[in-house]
């Protein structure tokens, strides 16, 4: 006799069950590359020269993570989503920034 609750038939095969949810690693990882990207181009420091591109350089790598972070059966999808909208901040100050250079804005 079986007191416990009564099993489910699931549609998968026997012995196969679906794989875990991966971790939120390139969420958290996208989130840190938008911010990073938004504030170091603001840091009261001595960045001749490379002000302009230091938003781009943390920008679209963190862009990029945080499409992947998105794809697929992975938990952690907010900081992923988070640092996309952060990466993309980001590469609008690069744009700002290198029009202030340029001169055209």
């Amino acid at each position: 006799m079986s007191y416990g609750p009564p099993e489910q038939q699931s549609s998968q095969p026997v012995g196969s069950q679906a794989p875990p949810p991966k971790g939120p690693v390139l969420g958290l990882v996208a989130l840190v590359l938008g911010l990073a990207g938004v504030v170091a181009t603001f840091l009261p420091m001595n960045l001749d020269g490379v002000r302009p591109y230091v938003a781009w350089a943390f920008g679209l790598p963190g862009f990029v993570v945080a499409i992947l972070g998105l794809l697929g059966h992975r938990r952690g999808k907010a900081p992923a989503v988070i640092g996309a909208l952060l990466s993309l901040l980001a590469v609008l100050v690069g744009v700002i920034t290198i029009g202030n250079l340029v001169g055209v804005l």
